[in-house]
Parts: structure tokens; C-alpha cells; sequence
């Protein structure tokens, strides 16, 4: 992988990492307790778990992101942040909105209204991520002297 994009993966995990915790502890905590049927919500949040899913989550969009580069950027012609701001949209609304959000509202005790908020935010943090790895993406020598697919 590209070290330009190692280092927009890492900034973008520390960017919604963080920006997750201020969204969902300060601005929106009392909002979420209260729409939460008992027992549904941990007293205390298990982090290093939370810690590793934005690992995983991140990675896989910057393994992701060479790819719609290629087909948006290089083949459309769109900008690299327009390029990452689908892919996070993709995978915001897939990954975290639809399964984290909407599923969740229908298998827990959970109210729509607080899934729905917490799915825009969490569709919203994807785009942010993914418009961060486009800022710092730029192909090596090496992919842009390999053969692609042009059509």
C-alpha cells in the first residue's frame, strides 16, 4: 500500500476515532440514553473493541480506495476527495448505518428516531473518512506505470 495513504488511514482513523466518542458521549449522550430500552447500552464501553473495529473499518476502505481511484478519478475524471466521499458514503451507509443503525432498530430495544440519528452520523463519518484518504492519495510511480483498465 502507498505510504501517502497509510498516512491519510491513519489521520482519518484518528479523526472519526475521536470525533465518534465527542458525537456520541458529548453532543448526543443524553439523546441516545434516553431512546435506549433498559439494558441495551453498556455502562461503561468496551474500547479496545470499538478501538479495533475502527482499525478494520479504516483499512478496508483504504485497500478500497485505490480501486474506486482508479474507476472514479482516473477513468471519470472525478477529484480524489469526490472519489473518497462515495467510497466512505458506500461503506458509512452499508457498514454502519444500515447494519449498525437500521438492523439494530429492529432487532433491540432501540427507538428509530435514535437509530436514524446515529445512522446519519455514522454515514457522515464514512464520507469524512473517505474524503481524508482522497486528500492524502496520490498514486506511486509504480501504479501509475502499471498496466489499467481504460474503456
Amino acid at each position: 500500500m502507498n505510504k501517502r495513504l497509510i498516512l491519510g488511514a491513519i489521520v482519518a482513523f484518528v479523526v472519526i476515532f475521536n470525533l465518534g466518542y465527542v458525537f456520541h458521549e458529548i453532543l448526543c449522550a443524553e439523546f441516545f440514553k434516553a431512546s435506549f430500552g433498559p439494558g441495551v447500552q453498556r455502562s461503561t464501553y468496551v474500547i479496545p473493541v470499538i478501538f479495533l473495529s475502527f482499525v478494520i473499518y479504516v483499512t478496508l476502505m483504504a485497500l478500497a480506495y485505490p480501486v474506486a481511484h482508479l474507476y472514479f478519478a482516473e477513468r471519470r475524471g472525478w477529484s480524489r476527495i469526490a472519489t473518497g466521499a462515495l467510497l466512505g458514503l458506500f461503506c458509512g451507509f452499508l457498514w454502519d448505518a444500515l447494519q449498525g443503525g437500521l438492523i439494530e432498530y429492529a432487532t433491540y430495544n432501540v427507538s428509530l428516531g435514535a437509530m436514524l440519528v446515529d445512522s446519519t452520523y455514522h454515514t457522515f463519518e464514512g464520507v469524512l473518512a473517505g474524503c481524508i484518504l482522497g486528500a492524502f492519495f496520490r498514486p506511486t510511480a509504480r501504479e501509475q506505470a502499471a498496466p489499467s483498465i481504460r474503456g
